[in-house]
């Protein structure tokens, strides 16, 4: 019996910004027209609001590689969601990165 360890990055990227109330509603709308036409290569997304700062959102995304993660940000689903934040609010923050993740394997030897 052996463990390998399986290590993976996935290239993520999170906006984040304020959104008058008044444009919430257009906001918002902006992003589902956006999340569905999203390629396949987007693992995770995600839109939500802050709990404790009203107006504040965080757009989240999470790539299958760097390679899509740059795809994404040339293409005009990007150009929607990043110019619903400067044209309806502004962007507060932009951080692109890396996230790893470690997948233990067990394989068992029958010999």
């Amino acid at each position: 019996m052996g463990i390998i360890v399986e290590k993976r990055s996935h290239p993520f990227l999170i906006i984040s910004g304020e959104i008058p109330i008044n444009k919430k509603i257009e906001f918002e709308h902006t992003f589902r027209i956006g999340f569905s036409s999203l390629s396949k290569d987007c693992i995770s997304k995600n839109l939500s609001e802050d709990c404790d700062r009203q107006g504040v959102y965080y757009f989240f995304s999470m790539w299958s590689s760097e390679k899509a993660l740059q795809n994404f940000m040339g293409s005009s689903e990007f150009q929607l969601l990043n110019g619903a934040f400067h044209a309806l609010g502004h962007i507060s923050q932009n951080v692109q990165g890396n996230i790893l993740s470690i997948e233990p394997q067990i394989h068992v030897s029958l010999s």
